[in-house]
């Protein structure tokens, strides 16, 4: 039986996850590129922002 603490520690853990794949699937559904660092030079950028017609 694990204990309390290594439960605490594991649930934690699992939350600051679980936050972060929330935040990044909220930006990616606003249209927000995932390198947060600019898309002037990027070369990827036509991948990231697609034109919708």
């Amino acid at each position: 039986m694990p204990s309390l603490a290594t439960v605490i520690v594991l649930a934690v853990v699992v939350i600051i996850v679980a936050a972060i794949i929330i935040s990044r699937v909220k930006a990616r559904k606003k249209g927000e590129s995932g390198c947060s660092c600019g898309c002037s030079g990027c070369a990827m950028s036509d991948s990231c922002h697609t034109k919708k017609d």
